[in-house]
């Protein structure tokens, strides 16, 4: 049952009563009334909201997670619908607000949100070359005359977003801990988009260019990029992950990261997560806390604020 108002019978107070207690009987009344608006706001019948933190467009996104959504629907026998917050700032409100439960993002973006007690960790993503971990590799034209990161130096590099694990996190972890002060040596520029940044190195717009090794290989299979030579490989930064808001019902928390952990193992389960190859997801496993080491030394590396 749907409880939607909560009514009282409340007698009206006789004219003898002083006005001395009337303020009294306001707010005795307001504190009987508060039960009654705190069960209101729990509508069992409201959805799941998932969000989805990702530089594609949202369109894009929902057609891609939708069969996620319908899976997890119907094997928690509640609905789950896929809400998509564009950027790191408008993510962080929704969770904030409580307008998302659970949300697959980055690592970088994990951490911050969990230093500043937001979010827990829930199952994390096996990418397709069976790892929970990836490197970012920094690429440049062949016929560019750049052969190493040091020639890197008064030159311009690509990264794909401000608050990307392997788009700008480890690569420019890797720079400086070699050397080069990428921010200060080398200028920095973002494109929030990967082919975009694929083909501002071949027209040579920009000097080089990075992004996680495993949408290198992806990007390969639908843009030419037989003109572009990897000049390095960042140290392994963590993959995405799904998290939930730390305020959920750790139950709830518990059940969702049972179904999706063992996907794999349920043949309509396994065929949604064929359907995410092309987002470099083979599978889910449970999280493992120890990442959030590996994403604090990339981000004292860096030279960011951990």
């Amino acid at each position: 049952m749907i409880i939607r108002t909560c009514k009282r019978a409340i007698h009206k107070p006789a004219t003898h009563i002083s006005r001395l207690f009337r303020p009294l009987i306001l707010v005795t009344l307001s504190l009987l009334l508060l039960p009654c608006q705190a069960h209101s706001e729990t509508n069992p019948t409201e959805p799941i909201r998932f969000g989805v933190l990702s530089i594609a467009p949202p369109a894009r996104i929902l057609a891609k997670w939708q069969p996620f959504a319908d899976y997890l629907s119907v094997k928690l026998g509640h609905p789950v619908e896929i809400v998509v917050p564009r950027g790191f700032g408008r993510m962080k409100e929704a969770v904030t607000k409580g307008q998302v439960d659970f949300f697959y993002i980055n690592s970088h973006v994990f951490y911050r949100l969990k230093q500043v007690g937001q979010a827990i960790g829930v199952a994390q993503m096996q990418n397709l070359d069976g790892k929970t971990t990836s490197r970012s590799e920094i690429f440049v034209r062949s016929d560019s005359g750049i052969s190493d990161i040091s020639d890197l130096k008064g030159k311009q590099i690509a990264f794909i977003s401000p608050m990307g694990a392997g788009g700008y996190l480890a690569p420019r972890a890797y720079l400086r801990s070699h050397g080069v002060k990428s921010g200060d040596e080398v200028d920095e520029t973002f494109t929030r988009n990967l082919s975009t940044s694929i083909h501002k190195v071949l027209l040579k717009e920009t000097g080089a260019a990075s992004m996680c090794g495993v949408n290198f290989r992806l990007m390969g299979e639908k843009v030419d990029t037989g003109e572009l030579k990897i000049i390095a490989a960042s140290d392994e930064y963590p993959e995405n992950l799904i998290a939930a808001r730390a305020d959920l019902d750790p139950k709830q928390v518990g059940r969702f990261r049972q179904i999706i952990v063992t996907m794999q193992d349920d043949p309509e389960g396994f065929g949604v997560l064929t359907g995410m190859t092309a987002m470099k997801i083979r599978r889910f496993l449970p999280y493992d806390p120890a990442m959030e080491d590996i994403t604090r030394k990339l981000l004292e590396q860096a030279g960011l604020k951990s």
